[in-house]
């Protein structure tokens, strides 16, 4: 059974705390796609079903927009800046970022460097 271990640090000064989770499920959907400098609306088909869905992390090395479902009409848009992931799990008490299921995402980049955009999903595919 796949499974992922999100651990969580924060620290002021000489101040520390950490804390770990751990996510399980019965499949993994994950990819890392290489995006060219300058994409528009690249397709990439990567199911998720938002009942289903246990674990979700997102990171891309350059500032990039997701969106779901639809390039011009999107149900969902995220922006990710350079490096910093967008981590959720299903008991993290925020709301799920993505709001319908999806079947396509699709991703534009600024011009410039390319860039590595990686997304990691747990998810419970016979609840």
């Amino acid at each position: 059974m796949p499974s992922h271990v999100l651990d969580y640090q924060w620290s002021s000064g000489n101040n520390q705390t950490s804390a770990q989770v751990s996510k399980s499920a019965d499949a993994e959907i994950n990819a890392e796609v290489a995006v060219a400098g300058a994409s528009t609306d690249l397709q990439v088909v990567l199911p998720i079903v938002i009942a289903s869905l246990v674990s979700l992390y997102m990171v891309c090395d350059r500032a990039l927009t997701v969106q779901t479902n639809d390039g011009s009409s999107p149900d969902d848009t995220i922006s990710l800046a350079a490096g910093v992931p967008l981590v959720w799990h299903s008991t993290c008490g925020l709301d799920n970022p993505l709001g319908s299921d999806v079947t396509d995402l699709y991703l534009t980049l600024a011009a410039g460097a390319d860039a590595t955009f990686t997304i990691k999903t747990l998810q419970d595919v016979t609840p």
